[in-house]
Parts: structure tokens; C-alpha cells; sequence
């Protein structure tokens, strides 16, 4: 079996910001988010079926971001991309529902493929610690492990949804600062 790929955030053409906001080093192999909304997307490959992990962490319970997948490039060229074109892995430990107004929506807390499958179970380590997503995409099915417990399971995507994109990781909003280090893929 082949070995993970290291997505080196120090490259910094291998990394491009698409929308507003922007992604700071904070630490070696560590940037955080601020301002949005915006994707800093990875550059140099599109992903069809692969596994891809990275380690995540807010600094506050308010704190909003995502990880996204399969993301087609002529968004990403868009002044203002429509983020939802794509996958989003979502961070939001309050799962806030905007459309409904309500908090603690399966379909919008950490770990659910947003507005489309549910986080089942809360696996987050408290705030300000470091957390570890494992997603794996195959065909029309996606998987998200978080912090080595399954928390989500999508087995047939909708056929409006591509099959095949770019990586990236969200900045959400200003005030908004999450931190994310050692993005590794296995194209499949």
C-alpha cells in the first residue's frame, strides 16, 4: 500500500486562498484561521477516491470551520466562491443550524458532512486541544473518523455533488480562529 502524502503548509504555491480572510503560521506546520468566508485550498491535485487526515483545534467554543472536499476548480476562481458546490467536513462544536436557528443540529455540528449526514456521536476533545479528523472518500461513499471514533457515514452522495476535486480548509468568519496542522492524503 502506498504511504500518505504530506501536505507541507510552508510551500506556500502548493496552498492558495480563495474568498476572504486569510490563514496565519502560528507555529512551525501550524496556521489559524481569520476572517472569511474563505477556503485555503490545495494546489497542486485534484482527489477523486482518497483518505485524507489533519489535526485541528479551537481556540473557543464559538469557533467555526470545516474541512472541504471534491471542490471544483471554477469556484475557486470566483470572486465569490459558493462554498456549498463542494464536501464540508464541518467544525462547530455548537452545530449551529443558520437556515433553522437553532444550536446542536446533527446536520451542522463537528464531524457531519454539512446538510447532508448527521454527526452521530460527539468525539471532540475539550476546547484547545488537539483533534484528528480521518475522512475517506470512495466512489458516492464518505466517511469521517474523529479522533479514531466514526462519527459520520455518507454511502450514496447526491448526484449533483462532484466526485472528484480539490482539498481545502475553511476560515469561517472573523473572530473565528481554528488551527490546523499535518494535512496528509493517500489518493486511493
Amino acid at each position: 500500500m502506498a504511504d500518505f502524502e504530506t501536505l507541507v503548509f510552508d510551500a506556500p504555491a502548493d496552498w492558495v486562498q480563495a474568498g476572504s480572510g486569510r490563514f496565519t503560521p502560528v507555529a512551525p506546520g501550524v496556521l489559524e484561521t481569520h476572517g472569511g468566508p474563505g477556503m485555503l485550498w490545495y494546489t497542486c491535485a485534484r482527489f477523486a477516491d482518497f483518505e485524507l487526515e489533519v489535526e485541528w483545534r479551537c481556540r473557543d467554543r464559538e469557533d467555526n470551520s470545516g474541512v472541504f472536499l471534491r471542490f471544483p476548480d471554477e469556484e475557486l476562481r470566483k470572486e465569490r466562491p459558493d462554498f456549498l458546490k463542494g464536501l464540508e467536513v464541518q467544525i462547530d462544536e455548537r452545530g449551529v443550524d443558520p437556515e433553522a436557528g437553532r444550536m446542536d443540529s446533527p446536520l451542522h455540528r463537528t464531524g457531519a458532512l454539512y446538510r447532508l449526514a448527521p454527526a452521530s456521536k460527539r468525539a471532540s476533545h475539550p476546547v484547545g486541544e488537539w483533534n484528528r479528523f480521518r475522512i475517506e472518500a470512495r466512489g458516492r461513499a464518505v466517511r469521517v473518523w474523529l479522533n479514531g471514533v466514526e462519527v459520520c457515514a455518507l454511502d450514496e452522495l447526491p448526484a449533483d455533488h462532484p466526485r472528484e476535486g480539490r482539498i481545502g480548509l475553511q476560515n469561517h468568519h472573523a473572530g473565528s480562529r481554528v488551527q490546523f496542522r499535518a494535512p496528509r492524503v493517500l489518493a486511493l
